[in-house]
């Protein structure tokens, strides 16, 4: 194969940084990048680049012209370390979730194609030691390993009885939102003045000593729920907004809008729980609101115990 050589005394990035080079491999004929070639790192899909990957081998294998470039056979060389390192990452992933939808290792073993139940684990241990977790820690025994996979069921579980009870969470976050004084009885609580006290205790202090009002501590909780309410509603009047060309392309946006729904859902009624607990807003005199809240957070607990 014959190479074609840049003339230039700079080399290009492409040549010698893995973010360059996976760039260079996704720039199409004529120069045009599909992505910027400046910007954070970005999640990896193989499909973005397998076209010019494989055209640069075939080049190599003197099966198509033009002939590679310096440039495209070193980024090639930098973007197959990028691969080994995704895949090791995807094998990961996909081990996790199989053991959280409980494959047996010996099965796991056998997809591996490793010899026994013991190798699997081994070698699902050595990844995770090689690949930290998103919040940076390394899940090193077999009992963190257990309790994340607890924790993914878990949250998955309490989603779906969310999307379950969606009409009854949706019209009890809209009955608590509608009080025209929701933000001044909750920054009026006990857990606001708390707040208050903690941000500001020198304040606090000259305040009760002298008579005076306690500072008022703006709780947050209140605008979270009328956004999140508000974002729910521009989902469901417009859902297709919220599909992107990727997942068009893989054909699962009906799956992932299903998640978005979910997501939002569980989040309003993580919200709604707030006004369940008395230090966080007097809700005396909304008797029914009381009743429906308290009814709505017994089950979600209910659930999550299961």
């Amino acid at each position: 194969m014959r190479t074609t050589s840049t003339r230039t005394g700079q080399r290009p990035e492409a040549e010698t940084d893995k973010e360059r080079a996976w760039g260079h491999l996704l720039e199409a004929p004529g120069g045009i990048r599909r992505i910027p070639a400046q910007g954070p790192p970005r999640a990896r899909r193989l499909a973005e680049i397998a076209r010019s990957y494989d055209r640069i081998c075939q080049r190599a294998q003197g099966l198509l012209d033009p002939d590679a470039t310096e440039t495209d056979i070193l980024a090639a060389l930098l973007v197959i370390r990028t691969l080994r390192e995704k895949l090791e990452s995807d094998e990961l992933t996909l081990i996790t979730l199989a053991r959280t939808k409980r494959i047996t290792w010996a099965r796991i073993a056998t997809a591996l194609e490793v010899k026994s139940r013991q190798s699997a684990e081994r070698r699902h241990l050595q990844l995770s030691r090689a690949h930290p977790r998103p919040d940076g820690t390394l899940p090193r025994t077999q009992s963190e390993r257990v309790e994340d996979a607890r924790e993914r069921r878990s949250r998955r579980a309490e989603r779906d009885w969310a999307m379950r009870h969606a009409r009854t969470i949706r019209a009890t976050a809209a009955r608590l939102a509608a009080l025209p004084d929701l933000q001044q009885r909750a920054d009026q609580s006990r857990e606001a003045q708390i707040m208050a006290a903690i941000s500001d205790p020198d304040a606090a202090a000259s305040g009760a000593r002298n008579g005076m009002e306690p500072t008022v501590q703006s709780m947050a909780w209140p605008t979270a729920l009328k956004g999140c309410l508000a974002e729910d509603a521009r989902f469901r009047a417009a859902p297709e907004k919220y599909v992107t060309d990727e997942q068009r392309d893989l054909g699962d946006e009906k799956w992932q809008l299903q998640q978005a729904e979910a997501a939002t859902v569980h989040r309003m009624l993580g919200l709604i729980s707030y006004a369940g607990d008395q230090r966080n807003i007097d809700l005396s005199d909304e008797p029914e609101l009381v009743s429906a809240i308290a009814r709505l957070t017994a089950a979600s607990q209910q659930q999550s115990r299961r």
